[in-house]
């Protein structure tokens, strides 16, 4: 017999800190001004090598416009090894999961 208990309302505090710059999901800067050690960021799709900012961050939001990002890599074909450069869209300011309503922060859902 399996029993399972659901508490609502306990949530794990995932980070604490001075300030956070969203643009998409699984895309953010978590910032501490004083230790900017704790600094905590996600990137998806974008390498960890390729060191970002919070001013990376907020420049996609004051400009609204998409940075250009380059992978590297070597891959493993044909009895042969190749080294590819990979060139993308790194941080976008473009979310079509949600409305951007006029303030350039809050969103609400899509009327469709």
């Amino acid at each position: 017999t399996v029993i399972v208990v659901i508490i609502t309302g306990l949530f794990k505090l995932e980070w604490q800190g001075d300030g956070f710059v969203g643009l998409n999901a699984k895309t953010y800067f978590c910032f501490d001004n004083t230790d900017q050690t704790r600094d905590k960021y996600s990137s998806k799709g974008i390498s960890k090598a390729f060191a970002l900012s919070k001013e990376d961050y907020l420049e996609v939001l004051r400009t609204k416009t998409t940075g250009d990002q380059e992978n590297k890599g070597f891959v493993y074909k044909n009895s042969k090894m190749y080294s590819y450069i990979l060139k993308k869209q790194g941080l976008t300011y473009v979310y079509c999961k949600r409305k951007l309503l006029d303030d350039g922060m809050s969103t609400t859902y899509l009327d469709v």
